[in-house]
């Protein structure tokens, strides 16, 4: 019997929100903004290959 699995989405997010103010809390404004840019640009990026990676949906569906 699989074990279900439980998203502790709560707890994610804390545990996000307290590492990225400890990674940003001596910075400026402007690097801020820079580590948000960089981190968008690192989850599209990842995304993109994930995508190039999967068969199209419609040709999975045939």
């Amino acid at each position: 019997m699989e074990q279900e699995r439980k998203l502790k989405t709560v707890e994610m997010t804390r545990r996000i929100r307290d590492t990225h103010h400890e990674q940003l809390k001596d910075k400026s404004w402007e690097e801020r903004v820079a580590f948000y840019k960089e981190q968008a640009r690192a989850l599209h990026e990842a995304l993109r290959e994930r995508a190039q990676h999967q068969p199209k949906q419609a040709e999975a569906a045939a």
